[in-house]
């Protein structure tokens, strides 16, 4: 989802911030059977503990054994609840256990609100967080990302409006519906200036607290469109049998990163190196696979790669 926290007070994702962790040991990542979807898990292998990274962990996660890592629950196939409606499964939770693996650690999974994630890795509330946060370069000042995914912004639309919407110019005068806290918040407000310009209307922003009331106007005509994460209106699309159509062109191509403290440079080089070791074995590739999300593939787990 191109999420972005805004400054100096991020409008973010608020709801159901849950106070109390959901703990996910370090079990065997059962296989999909026809497709990932949000019930099930991928196909990841289980990797083997690296010692030479363990050894580059922090002192005190080596000592406890786990990673405190904060995330969202809700924007498949990245992350979403599984049907015991308390697993996190997606593409999301499973690279954060095969880093984990590969650190010979174990998971705490706190899921968090999004605009809490920074002030949450900085406090040392949660070692890591992980919820499809755009590495970008505003946010290094704060943060250190070591990227995951390479993602874009799309447009999704019910089938009937699917030959009057290619791109942003074209939802002048709709209503549109985007989660709060995302760059496409900042987008839609850009095009309400370009349509002014134009002579146009201004599209109607619907901003929701998170992607389901998105989905949910898109479903009940509330909303004539929806600009969100590349990867979630595709699931979207698929999964709604026609219903809901992908359109256009993608834009805008920047990393997700995984948030670590900036000043902790050892757990960034661990992360970052068990996320290389996982992406030069193959797992990282089963788990995109396995998602259906193949495309956002990164050859490098770059730090701070976004794009200036």
């Amino acid at each position: 989802m191109d999420r972005q926290l805004p400054a100096p007070r991020a409008r973010g994702r608020t709801r159901r911030v849950v106070a109390g962790l959901c703990v996910t040991a370090l079990l065997p990542l059962a296989v999909a059977c026809g497709g990932a979807d949000p019930t099930t898990r991928s196909a990841a292998p289980v990797q083997k503990k690296d010692p030479a990274l363990h050894a580059l962990l922090p002192a005190k996660i080596r000592a406890a054994g786990t990673l405190t890592v904060a995330t969202g629950d809700d924007y498949p196939p990245l992350v979403s609840l599984g049907t015991d409606n308390k697993t996190l499964v997606g593409v999301e939770p499973d690279l954060i256990q095969a880093i984990a693996q590969t650190l010979g650690v174990k998971v705490t999974f706190a899921r968090a609100s999004f605009d809490s994630l920074i002030g949450g890795v900085q406090s040392h509330r949660y070692d890591l967080a992980i919820q499809a946060m755009l590495d970008k370069p505003e946010r290094r000042g704060r943060i250190t990302f070591v990227d995951y995914f390479r993602t874009s912004s799309s447009i999704l639309v019910p089938e009937q409006h699917a030959k009057d919407v290619a791109a942003l110019g074209d939802l002048c005068g709709r209503q549109v519906a985007v989660e709060q806290g995302t760059a496409q918040v900042d987008d839609l407000e850009a095009q309400r200036k370009k349509c002014a310009v134009a002579g146009r209307g201004a599209p109607q922003v619907l901003v929701f607290p998170d992607s389901v009331g998105c989905f949910q106007a898109l479903s009940t005509g509330r909303a004539e469109a929806f600009v969100g994460g590349t990867p979630t209106v595709e699931y979207q699309a698929a999964q709604s049998s026609g219903r809901l159509r992908k359109v256009g062109t993608p834009y805008r191509f920047l990393p997700y990163g995984i948030l670590v403290d900036k000043e902790d440079k050892a757990l960034v080089k661990a992360v970052q190196k068990a996320l290389q070791k996982v992406i030069d074995n193959g797992g990282y590739t089963k788990i995109l696979t396995a998602w259906k999300v193949g495309a956002g593939a990164l050859r490098q787990a770059t730090v701070n790669g976004g794009a200036v």
